[in-house]
């Protein structure tokens, strides 16, 4: 992040002290710091700068807000509008108050949908988080989302014992409120006179937070993201299912992060660190040449070479997947059982089910404008000139499988099931994710899902009921597949274990299921995985 860099818009002005009572105003409020860049750029208008320090100080230091919710409602301000000016300023000012790195992180990645899981923000931090941004993104605020924060209010008007509750909560709204406005026009100033030359500049992330395109031996490009929570913290491996991307860990990654109890269960925390990436052909990672070489062993293979590639110590503590990478991960259980203290595999299977080929190519034909499985097993894809061809495909055919599939994945009573659900707003953003997946991306992962057993030996003559894997951990939504996902992988425990638990010193395999998640658990029932996958990886910490 630069620093100390110069507008390329506007010179600040310094008037030297006393020479300017507005200049000599502001000093004596901003302390030691002086007058700062944003001042300097304000004192082209005297008059301005002057009531400008009096309306933000009232502002910042004379409301009866929890410090804590008034920095969120910032930082979310300056997250949405990329002011990394305000931000950097107003995280130290957060800190200070209490927010820490799970909250500021929630706070600062405003591409994933809210509300957030529970269980690191308070219930006022979540409402005044959703308030900010609603007025900021919609400037009309609807009535559900006021009327939240002035329920939330009313709690904290109770608890700071004042005469008047009614009076008090109005007040403590109306305070919210122009915080919010204040701090978008500030903004706003920021940017568009490039106050301290950082109006292009990222947002920062609270924590270290690095992109990778990384280039594999395979010809191929995997894009991924290391986010450092402790430099002496363990590592865990996030992989993603079939049609979706690395994005879709967002809402369990703080509770992750975290080294601060749960703020519903008040359970001490310890953060790990995190490796995310996108799996062939999904989001910003390529195919190899050729597409074909996509299979589920060779997304294993693309994790170890993360690994190493990227310098990350193994064993890691554990590889962590869904549905396609729920399969990536017992395969990396298979082939490379040294790299890692454990695995978790969630709503998958080992191998091929029956008439999941017939399946898969039915979901291909659908994307290229209804062309039967048949053809599809027949033909392939003819390099997209099949059906309605590749154009159709990606304006399209990929929209109308996301139509059929979210709902598929998150089947009623899914707090997720439709968009007009409890957790309607996670259905769209999925919805999205999925039509935005390339389109010889999913025929590739269709392919390697049509047609893998890992009961089967590998090259190596390693075979998954015989690895020596320290951990592992099945999961399933109940609902996922009208409970067949999680039948399936029980049965895979029950087999996994007659062999493993031959070892005395062996640690049986264990099945999880979540009662009311779909094929992805941590988007629809994100604080329950959380707690879920916490737990297991706790249990063997060092």
């Amino acid at each position: 992040m630069a620093a100390n860099k110069s507008s390329r818009v506007l010179a600040g002005r310094y008037p030297p002290p006393g020479t300017s009572p507005i200049a000599d105003a502001i000093r004596a409020r901003r302390g030691p710091r002086g007058i700062t860049p944003l001042d300097a750029a304000l004192l082209h208008v005297p008059p301005v700068a002057g009531g400008w320090n009096s309306l933000l100080g009232a502002v910042r230091t004379q409301g009866k807000l929890p410090g804590d919710v008034r920095e969120l409602m910032i930082l979310r301000v300056a997250a949405i509008n990329r002011a990394a000016f305000e931000w950097i300023q107003h995280e130290k000012v957060g800190r200070e108050d209490g927010l820490n790195n799970a909250q500021l992180y929630i706070v600062r990645d405003e591409g994933t949908p809210l509300p957030p899981a529970p269980g690191i923000l308070t219930q006022l931090q979540i409402s005044a988080l959703m308030f900010a941004d609603a007025s900021t993104r919609n400037v009309n605020v609807g009535d559900q989302i006021i009327n939240a924060l002035k329920k939330d209010l009313e709690v904290l008007a109770r608890q700071q014992n004042v005469e008047n509750i009614e009076e008090r909560t109005e007040d403590l709204l109306a305070e919210a409120v122009l915080v919010v406005a204040a701090y978008n026009m500030v903004s706003r100033f920021l940017i568009a006179v490039d106050v301290a030359g950082l109006s292009d500049e990222p947002i920062p992330w609270p924590i270290e937070r690095k992109e990778h395109l990384v280039s594999l031996p395979n010809s191929h490009t995997i894009h991924a993201i290391t986010i450092t929570a402790s430099p002496d913290a363990p590592w865990i491996v996030l992989a993603n299912s079939l049609l979706t991307n690395l994005h879709m860990w967002e809402f369990v990654i703080p509770h992750f992060i975290s080294d601060s109890p749960d703020t519903i269960t008040g359970k001490p925390r310890k953060p790990f660190n995190i490796l995310i990436h996108s799996q062939r052909g999904h989001g910003k990672s390529t195919l190899p040449v050729p597409p074909a070489d996509t299979t589920i062993p060779s997304l294993a293979s693309d994790i170890s070479h993360l690994l190493s590639i990227l310098n990350i110590p193994t064993p890691v503590h554990g590889i962590v997947g869904v549905s396609q990478g729920g399969a990536a991960s017992l395969a990396f259980a298979r082939s490379y059982p040294e790299l890692t203290r454990s695995v978790v595999a969630c709503d998958t299977s080992p191998r091929t089910a029956p008439g999941n080929k017939e399946a898969w190519a039915g979901r291909i034909g659908v994307v290229y404008g209804g062309v039967s499985a048949e053809e599809i097993l027949r033909e392939g894809i003819q390099g997209g000139e099949v059906g309605k061809g590749a154009d159709y495909a990606l304006k399209v055919g990929m929209g109308k499988l996301a139509d059929i599939t979210v709902p598929r994945w998150f089947p009623k009573p899914s707090k997720c099931a439709e968009k007009e659900s409890e957790r309607g707003e996670r259905h769209k953003w999925l919805a999205e994710m999925v039509e935005n997946t390339p389109v010889h991306g999913f025929v590739a992962g269709a392919g390697a899902l049509s047609d893998y057993d890992l009961y089967q030996s590998d090259e190596e003559c390693r075979n998954l009921l015989t690895s020596p894997i320290e951990r592992v951990l099945l999961l399933a939504g109940r609902l996922d597949g009208g409970g067949n996902i999680g039948q399936g992988l029980q049965h895979l425990r029950d087999e996994w274990n007659a062999v493993r638990c031959q070892n005395v010193n062996a640690k049986p395999v264990e099945y999880v299921e979540i009662p009311s998640a779909g094929h992805l658990p941590m988007i629809d029932e994100a604080e329950h995985f959380a707690e879920i996958l916490r737990n297991f990886l706790d249990s063997f910490r060092l």
